[in-house]
């Protein structure tokens, strides 16, 4: 007998500056069954930006909301994003899967504290546009070099991205102590969720997780797999494996 794979929508939480080329090669691989629907960030890819935190989850909200996604998959600044959505009640009961995800490192990071400097902040996207930048950060940060079309369209998400700064200036330790706090009165609101990273991320360093569990206590000690080959960006540089493991975790919604 053959099993056919579930349908299933996932909704993808980028990280800051995403773009949706980050996602064309993996989508191509992926099963019919999986529907990948990316939540549309204000102040990304040209859409006009928002003026606090609040709007900007706000808008979050209700696109997840019309979607019903039986999975959020947050990369990025995406895992605390999802956080913040939990904190205020939302995705209750909604499985997510955070893949090298952004939390309380930013407290403990060199790069966030130094983006919390305006200056910084102003000069950010200057710097990812010059290609001296680019080249290295390549050869860095990527397992495989992308193709010119798709490292082009990465870089310009960037500086499309007019909420990029803000960002930086909106996610600061004030919002984890709110965090702290109006997640330890949720009863389950740190359940269903699992972390994915990959051995290679040279991004986010597997330290995030002993810093987040250390600020929210051992419920946030989830369940941990680990990718060797993979860097921070699977979905660019190796597609089809991502796209595989995506569809593994979508039928076995215990796995990770």
């Amino acid at each position: 007998m053959i099993h056919r794979m579930p349908s299933a929508t996932i909704s993808f939480l980028g990280g800051n500056g995403h773009c949706a080329a980050r996602l064309t090669a993996a989508r191509a691989c992926l099963s019919p069954e999986i529907h990948l629907v990316e939540v549309p960030y204000p102040g990304f890819e040209g859409r006009p930006r928002v003026a606090d935190l609040e709007t900007f989850l706000e808008a979050i909200d209700d696109h997840l909301c019309a979607v019903a996604p039986d999975l959020v998959y947050a990369t990025g600044i995406g895992g605390l994003l999802a956080l913040c959505l939990r904190a205020r009640g939302s995705l209750a009961g909604t499985r997510i899967l955070m893949q090298g995800p952004v939390l309380w490192g930013i407290e403990h990071r060199w790069m966030p504290c130094v983006m919390r400097i305006g200056p910084m902040r102003r000069a950010l996207s200057r710097t990812f546009a010059t290609a001296v930048f680019q080249r290295r950060f390549v050869r860095r940060y990527f397992t495989q070099a992308p193709d010119p079309t798709t490292a082009a369209a990465f870089f310009d998400g960037y500086a499309r991205c007019t909420a990029l700064s803000a960002l930086f200036a909106w996610l600061r330790p004030a919002l984890l102590r709110s965090l702290e706090w109006e997640l330890a009165l949720q009863a389950g609101a740190l359940d269903g969720i699992r972390l994915w990273w990959g051995g290679r991320d040279a991004v986010v360093s597997q330290r995030e997780v002993d810093w987040t569990a250390v600020a929210l206590g051992p419920a946030a000690r989830w369940p941990l797999r680990i990718f060797p080959r993979w860097g921070h960006y699977p979905m660019i540089d190796a597609p089809a494996e991502w796209a595989e493991a995506l569809g593994h975790a979508v039928a076995d919604p215990e796995a990770i």
